[in-house]
């Protein structure tokens, strides 16, 4: 009979889709239940085995380190590390306070002896050579794609046709559109109602709740930030993107798929999606996130909540003051600042200032014709002077697109130049600050407010909390 008292488990899973899908998660779990551990001395993580800051990872380390730990089980040594670096560093600890390695398979890794040790720094560096293996075919095989112009998945309303997609035309449900209908019927709805959630709300009552299907282009997505890609998906138009969450290295390029929307259309969606920040929910909740400085060090301030007898309480403070595990504490600055009053100077300093604000607003006044523009009209040049039928159809589409870009550039100008009558108009209105939601809140203190630094004073009768309010303006 083992003891393990004093035992932990950990297993991980690199990706939500293994998790998801492949049910890893679940298994390494099972698995170390089976051994004789309980749910609670099981922690896990679903990240990649390079990143050392691991929420389970770092707890169990953690115990480690207070004593409470002399062995850790884990499926394999890939699951509990990829890095030989972070091997480096969690092997020492695990040293010095005795606590052994041991594997599902029997194996073990007793790291007192010099052959334990030389045995974990060979198994750290095979899971890197196996980590950089997987990044490396992974950024080849992006590379041909984009070479070859390929699409990866259909999202909703297309389906996969060789190494492209077409619109979706199978009956959706037991209704009489298609599914590519219902993506449109989708993309109408939002750009009518300029929300999220109350888009969603009016699909999943005409539709139902539950998904069909077992692959996400089967149907449209239910939650806010699935539907909200979704919608920025330049598929949706006839484009291919690639590297969609990486801002830096994002590509969108022209594709031969047929789109289900027209240019004009998704340049609508991303211009309605800027207003609402990304992280909905969290910048909804604190209008000035990001914004809000500590005078002491000049870190961001993060939010802190707190109920009392029901009632929500918010406030500011300073993460260099409360420094996470293993972390050196940076500022002595731990006052809890309150959220709602900063939110009130903000918004008394934009009543102040609301006149300068509409009178200095800067208006884009575009010369320079953007080079897709240019582009575009220089394509359908040469193809005309082809002078081949074969190519009226892409001409036609060319021409499409120009006039959407066009229409946008004429959109962008005026909606500029009349920036400072909506100021005005907004700082003249009696109420409007007090019918104003966070949300939206959020969009003006983002676009008018440089920053929030957030000081405090002592006094005779305590501390006095200071916000010195930065305008762009």
């Amino acid at each position: 009979m083992r003891d393990l008292s004093r035992a932990l488990g950990y297993c991980r899973v690199s990706t939500q889709r293994q998790h998801t899908e492949g049910h890893g998660l679940e298994r390494y779990i099972d698995k170390l239940k089976q051994y004789g551990l309980t749910e609670e001395q099981i922690h896990w993580d679903i990240e990649s085995g390079a990143n050392e800051k691991r929420r389970g990872y770092n707890q169990v380390l953690e115990l480690v380190r207070q004593g409470k730990v002399d062995k850790i089980i884990v499926p394999c040594f890939d699951r509990f590390t990829r890095s030989a670096l972070g091997w480096e560093v969690a092997h020492r600890e695990l040293q010095v306070f005795g606590v052994e390695l041991v594997f599902l398979d029997g194996g073990s890794l007793d790291l007192e002896t010099p052959e334990g040790l030389f045995t974990s720094r060979i198994l750290a560096a095979m899971s890197a050579q196996v980590r950089d293996k997987n990044r490396y075919n992974a950024t080849q095989g992006h590379r041909y794609f984009q070479e070859k112009k390929k699409i990866y998945q259909a999202i909703f309303g297309f389906i996969k046709y060789g190494d492209s997609v077409i619109p979706n035309n199978k009956l959706y449900r037991n209704t009489n559109n298609t599914h590519a209908d219902i993506a449109r019927e989708c993309v109408e709805m939002f750009i009518e109602s300029g929300e999220l959630s109350k888009t969603i709300r009016v699909l999943t009552r005409k539709y139902g709740l539950e998904r069909v299907g077992k692959y996400k282009f089967e149907d449209f997505p239910r939650d806010v930030s699935s539907f909200r890609r979704w919608l920025e998906n330049p598929q949706l138009c006839g484009m291919i993107c690639y590297y969609p969450y990486e801002p830096k290295k994002k590509i969108v390029l022209e594709s031969q798929h047929q789109g289900i929307i027209s240019l004009a259309q998704h340049q609508q969606i991303i211009q309605i999606l800027a207003t609402h920040p990304c992280g909905r929910r969290r910048y909804a909740s604190n209008p000035l996130v990001g914004l809000c400085k500590c005078a002491k060090c000049g870190s961001t301030m993060e939010k802190q909540s707190t109920k009392i007898n029901g009632k929500t309480y918010e406030y500011l403070k300073c993460p260099s003051a409360y420094p996470k595990p293993r972390q050196s504490k940076k500022c002595d600055v731990r006052t809890y600042f309150r959220l709602e009053e900063a939110i009130n100077i903000v918004i008394q300093k934009l009543k102040q200032n609301s006149k300068d604000i509409a009178e200095h607003m800067p208006v884009e006044n575009i010369e320079i014709i953007p080079f897709e523009i240019i582009e575009l009209q220089q394509q359908i040049f040469k193809l005309k002077q082809l002078d081949d039928p074969d190519f009226d159809i892409t001409i036609s589409i060319k021409k499409q697109k120009l006039e959407a870009l066009t229409k946008n550039l004429e959109l962008h100008v005026a909606t500029n130049s009349n920036r400072k009558e909506v100021l005005r108009s907004i700082a003249i209105t009696e109420g409007f600050w007090d019918m104003i939601t966070r949300e939206e809140l959020t969009a003006i203190f983002h676009e008018l407010v440089e920053g929030v630094v957030c000081s405090v004073s002592e006094t005779v009768i305590g501390q006095t909390q200071f916000f010195d309010v930065r305008l762009k303006i």
